[in-house]
C-alpha cells in the first residue's frame, strides 16, 4: 500500500530534516555490522524499514507529526470494514483475534497510525528521529511483518503484545539498534546525536540501548 508522512512532516523544517535523516540511516544490515552484534543479521533486517512499511499488504502507514506538551510517540492499528466508515481500534488485538477480525471483515481498510509529538522546547531532529525509530521499529514493523506473513500464508503471522514489544526493545530490538547506531555515528550535530541519546535515556518504558561501543 503506501507510507505517508503528514502533519508537521509536511511543513516544519525540523520534522522534515528528521525524516530525511532517518531515511538516510535506514538500510539493510551488512556483514560489517557484526561489530554491533547484528550479524548474522535477523531476517527482519534484510530490507529497509521504510521500504517495508510502504508495501504492507492491505494496509497504509501514516506517520503524523504534531505539537504537544512533551515529546512522545504512539502507534495504533485502525481497521475500517469494507464499505463502512466506523473505525475499529485493533491495537490491543492478539495475532489470533486480529486474524479472526480480518477473516470476518474481508477487504477491510487497515491503517497503521504513528503519532510523533514534541513541544516547542523539545523539537530537535535527534529527538524526533528517536521517537520515529522507536515507534516504527518496535510497533509499526511488527504489524507489517504480521500482515506480510498472513498474505503469504494465512495463519502464520506472529504478533507480540505492546508490553512484549517494549521488552524486545529493551533487550535490543535489532532494527532499533541498527538505525540508532547509524544515526549517532553519522549525525553528530548538537541537535542530532546528543538529542537522540538524551531522548533514548529518558525513554524509561522501553529503556532501549545502543549497541556496545557506539
Amino acid at each position: 500500500m503506501a507510507l505517508q508522512f503528514v502533519g508537521l512532516f509536511a511543513n516544519d523544517p525540523v520534522y522534515q530534516a528528521a525524516q530525511a535523516q532517518l531515511t538516510l540511516c535506514d538500510r539493510p544490515a551488512a556483514p560489517a555490522d557484526a561489530a554491533w552484534g547484528l550479524w548474522p543479521a535477523p531476517a527482519v533486517l534484510g530490507a529497509t524499514l521504510l521500504g517495508k512499511l510502504a508495501n504492507v499488504p492491505g494496509a497504509n502507514v501514516v506517520v503524523r507529526g504534531a505539537r504537544g506538551r512533551m515529546p512522545v510517540g504512539d502507534t495504533q492499528l485502525i481497521g475500517v470494514p469494507a464499505g463502512g466508515q466506523q473505525q475499529h481500534n485493533l491495537t490491543a488485538e492478539t495475532a489470533g483475534s486480529l486474524r479472526t477480525w480480518l477473516a470476518a471483515n474481508p477487504g477491510a481498510a487497515l491503517t497503521v497510525v504513528v503519532n510523533v509529538t514534541t513541544s516547542p522546547s523539545t523539537t530537535f531532529a535527534g529527538t524526533i528521529v528517536e521517537i520515529l525509530n522507536h515507534e516504527l521499529s518496535a510497533h509499526a514493523e511488527p504489524y507489517a511483518d504480521f500482515l506480510i506473513a498472513e498474505a503469504a500464508a494465512a495463519g502464520t503471522g506472529v504478533l507480540d503484545t505492546a508490553d512484549q514489544q517494549h521488552q524486545a526493545l529493551a533487550a535490543g530490538n535489532p532494527r532499533y539498534r541498527l538505525i540508532g547506531a547509524e544515526y549517532v555515528t553519522t549525525h553528530p550535530a548538537a541537535d542530532q546525536a546528543p538529542r537522540y541519546r538524551t531522548r533514548m535515556a529518558q525513554d524509561t518504558v522501553a529503556n532501549a540501548t545502543l549497541p556496545p561501543g557506539v
